[in-house]
């Protein structure tokens, strides 16, 4: 009976999974009572047709299963495999009428994080068959090598790197070290003035980069405030490949480094457990994307990760070996100031244990006492001091202090835009790992010289008070320490039960899948967020809830408001673990999963239940904004029911979308002081909608106000008289982003409110999926526009030119439209041309310098029409065309014409 009870819950809970699939959840307002909360549902036959069919599942598992004698039978009857996938009952969880309005932050599991849930019930559910189905001796398994994991890290960091390459380009301080680079390479020097002067990094960035210095040198040189090693190690890879080519440098040094990283851990604990510590330090943040990225972190981290395997593996007896090991260390300061830290560490070390033969331990210091002696005289030679902190002015007299330590330490640990456990809990296995290696005698020697190490040079990167380093990926500074970290999270692995073993590898598991989401889609920068502000994968995983708000960030100088923030979470980790040693004292011991899957349902459920909700009223209005264009773009006609929360009733279509309306005022300073733009970007869903401007009453000025679509095409326009609001409608063929503004900076600042409601919300099912790129008229028609869908056009103005040979996407919203024209024209290399106007091929050849016209006969109501172009040849104008300065890679031209 027990069984039988345990399959009808699971299955029930699968049921309802499947009714929530096209669900969501919004907080539409926030009052002093709470949120108000409305819900998009599936009509309830559909949970009774779910909820018959898992019936009749159940009812086929147990007649199939009972009185058969195949183990595998009875391992599903026995509900092993099928009892992880009760985890799915969490779905509900955000649609319970009481709950989520005192905690609102467990709407997380109706946003992108529920796919989490099902993905941990999945991975518990895999562990059971493959429990069940090994049972007794168990062969012996084949586990990846040295060559392998060098291969596996390669491959990913160059596919990752050369995509974010090609999809974003260089950022950051990234073109100041290609910038000295090139100034290595063509000038044989570090002044970089020049370099700038003749735009030298056009080569890989676009627009205006100025020299990145605090301090002149000797004779007024400017060189630049980054250190040259790393610029050095890129020279030949930069004359022969570019920008590219020192990427990929970069993920040959971050392959190695995580090579190191696996031969470390393997020396500890054993392969098995080293692929476990090669995936947490290499396959997570914020090794991704830093072993891809242009910064000294990631070959300072080989370096490291070299000196902690020499600390651990055998001893060489020659004097020559030692010699290169001891050159190779002495690299350390020439990338990073901070890095001689590092030097002294890992030499002082490797010393200890060289100690008795003075040969291989001269050998190994005498490169790093030249390399130090040559790294301060070059301060002289340029700056005319032996001082490494002479380049940065005084800045560290104002901003490396001893003081900014707790703030500095708290925040890479975690803040939520740049704390290293934000973004790889998987780390936390080294907390366990350092105890277990200090109470072992041959290991705690080691471990404490690895600790010694970590602490020192944490201690002396969170003195700055910009401890995140600028615009960069979580956790930058700690990069070159991680490898000491990997023989901890082995050890870890190897020695902690089962159901510890278990809880740790979920958390490696969602270490890895946060690295996966902030890499898949360069262009999002999900791991590059605002100094100031919240973070990029918050906004994107919270989905209803006010997630961002209740996590902590330590980049705004104080420390008490975000530690309040942090206690509620601390709480529930310790709840959880708490709730992972009692689980994993229960009898069935067969896998952990229970236990680790406890723990972390106890913390994600505790912590959202102890944050409570946001307590600043102008948090509370911004999620309830968010809620309503969130709730827009939700719409599906007649296909989801609203329900009303707060009234406890059902919503037609049309209520729905009134409640999507927003208003903004100057009093609640939800206006920006951007004139003439009032109010936006509005992320509005495809439709109709009206916008209104109320001004304050004493205002004479004229004027017009406007609503702009995208970066500047104005969409709607209307002239504004004085004491009266004032109303725009526009129409949409697409989801995009609008802004809502007047056409003087002084009428601005008179203008009060900003209203925004929808008319008629075109349904999700209906609306076009197009990754807008840019929106511009076309064939001079109102509501009729090109919307450019990809990077491979170049729009002008209502023409566009495709990006060499490539296929260039746009749509065309023909607003009522009976034929389309497409007037193409080539440059001097012709040949054919593919056309493909809503899936009908209109391809043409053409000759070179041809023009010709395709027209194209459109369907009545036709909403959005995609046409596809693709030339088989490109050319540069400036190859071609004396005087011309675009060295833009065109192929073929196309005109847009509507009648």
């Amino acid at each position: 009976m027990a069984r039988l009870a345990r399959l009808i819950f699971v299955a029930s809970g699968i049921a309802f999974a499947i009714w929530l699939l096209p669900a969501s959840v919004h907080i539409v307002d926030w009052t002093a009572d709470g949120p108000m909360r409305v819900a998009l549902l599936a009509p309830p036959w559909k949970l009774s047709v779910a909820l018959a069919i898992a019936t009749v599942a159940v009812a086929a598992v147990v007649i199939t299963a009972t009185g058969s004698a195949s183990y595998r039978y009875q391992l599903l009857l026995s509900g092993t495999v099928l009892s992880p996938l009760a985890l799915l009952w969490l779905w509900l969880i955000p649609y319970l009428p009481w709950i989520p309005d005192r905690a609102p932050a467990l709407l997380v599991l109706a946003g992108p994080l529920r796919w989490g849930v099902v993905a941990l019930a999945l991975c518990g559910s895999g562990t059971a068959i493959i429990a069940g189905w090994t049972r007794g001796p168990a062969a012996t398994m084949w586990l990846p090598g040295r060559r392998t994991v060098f291969a596996v890290s390669l491959a990913l960091y160059l596919f990752f790197g050369l995509w974010s390459a090609s999809a974003v380009g260089p950022g950051a301080d990234e073109p100041h070290y290609l910038v000295i680079t090139q100034s290595l390479l063509r000038d044989h020097d570090l002044a970089i003035e020049n370099n700038h002067a003749r735009g030298d990094y056009h080569e890989y960035f676009d627009g205006e980069l100025r020299p990145d210095f605090l301090r002149r040198g000797i004779d007024e040189v400017i060189y630049s405030i980054h250190a040259p090693g790393l610029p050095a190690l890129l020279v030949p890879v930069y004359a022969a490949a570019g920008y590219k080519g020192a990427v990929g440098m970069l993920c040959l040094l971050g392959a190695l480094a995580a090579l190191a990283v696996f031969d470390l851990a393997s020396l500890i604990a054993g392969p098995a457990a080293a692929l476990t510590a090669w995936a947490a330090v290499c396959l997570t943040v914020p090794f991704v994307p830093h072993s891809w990225l242009i910064f000294p972190e990631i070959p300072g981290a080989l370096l490291v990760a070299w000196g902690a395997l020499w600390l651990f593996a055998p001893l060489p007896a020659r004097a020559s070996t030692w010699l290169r090991r001891g050159a190779a260390l002495a690299v350390l300061p020439w990338l990073h100031t901070k890095f001689v830290i590092l030097l002294a560490a890992m030499v002082a070390a490797l010393f200890l244990r060289l100690w008795r033969t003075p040969r291989a331990a001269a050998a190994l210091v005498t490169p790093a006492i030249i390399s130090v002696a040559l790294w301060l005289a070059s301060f002289y030679y340029l700056y005319g001091a032996f001082d490494p902190q002479i380049p940065y002015g005084d800045f560290p007299k104002l901003y490396v202090l001893f003081s900014n330590i707790p703030r500095g330490l708290l925040g890479l640990l975690f803040d939520q835009k740049f704390g290293l456990l934000m973004y790889a809990p998987a780390y936390l296995a080294a907390v366990a790992g350092l105890w277990m290696m200090l109470r072992r005698q041959d290991l705690r020697l080691v471990a404490l010289a690895l600790l010694a190490t970590v602490a020192a040079f944490v201690t002396s990167s969170t003195r700055m008070y910009m401890w995140w380093g600028g615009s960069s990926a979580p956790a930058r500074f700690l990069v070159p320490i991680l490898p000491l970290l990997a023989p901890m999270i082995a050890i870890a692995f190897q020695s902690l039960r089962p159901a510890g073993r278990t809880a740790c590898a979920l958390l490696l598991a969602v270490s890895v899948a946060v690295a996966a989401a902030g890499v898949i889609a360069p262009e999002r920068f999900m791991l590059f967020s605002a100094p100031h502000g919240f973070a990029n994968m918050a906004d994107a995983m919270q989905g209803a809830a006010p997630l961002a708000y209740l996590l902590p960030t330590f980049t705004e100088g104080e420390v008490r408001e975000p530690l309040a923030l942090l206690a509620p979470w601390a709480i529930a980790a310790l709840l959880a673990l708490v709730v992972v040693a009692l689980a994993a004292r229960l009898k069935d011991r067969s896998t952990g999963f229970a236990a680790a899957a406890a723990g972390l349902v106890t913390f994600a459920i505790g912590g959202a239940v102890l944050a409570g909700a946001p307590a600043a009223p102008a948090q509370r209005r911004a999620t309830a904004l968010r809620g309503r264009f969130d709730l827009m773009r939700a719409v599906d006609g007649s296909s989801l029911r609203g329900l009303d929360y707060a009234r406890r009733v059902r919503l037609n279509e049309r209520q729905v979308t009134a409640m999507t309306g927003v208003n903004l005022s100057r009093a609640a300073g939800e206006l920006i002081d951007d004139p003439p733009r009032l109010a936006g970007p509005f992320n509005l869903s495809a439709g109709r909608f009206e916008a209104t401007i109320a001004f304050d009453g004493t205002t004479t000025i004229g004027g017009t106000a406007l609503v702009i679509l995208g970066e500047g095409l104005p969409i709607a326009h209307g002239d504004v008289i004085a004491g009266r609001e004032t109303r725009l409608t526009f129409s949409l063929p697409v989801d995009s982003d609008v802004w809502v503004a007047v056409s003087d900076p002084a009428l601005a600042k008179s203008a009060v409110q900003v209203g925004l409601t929808a008319d008629s919300i075109v349904p999700l099912h209906d609306r076009p999926r197009v990754n807008v790129h840019a929106i511009e008229p076309a064939g001079g028609r109102s509501d009729a526009y090109i919307i450019y869908a990809d990077g491979d056009t170049y729009p002008e103005g209502g023409v566009f030119w495709t990006r060499g040979a490539r296929a260039g996407t746009v749509f065309v919203a023909p607003a009522g439209a009976s034929t389309l024209t497409l007037t193409l024209h080539v440059g001097p290399v012709g040949g054919p041309v593919r056309v493909t106007v809503d899936g009908n091929d209109r391809s043409v050849t053409m000759s070179p310098g041809q023009t010709r016209d395709v027209d194209v006969p459109l369907p009545p109501g036709a909403r959005l029409i995609p046409i596809l172009v693709q030339a088989s040849g490109e050319f540069r104008p400036s190859d071609h065309e004396p005087g011309s300065t675009d060295r833009r890679w065109l192929g073929c031209q196309v005109r847009v014409g509507l009648r």
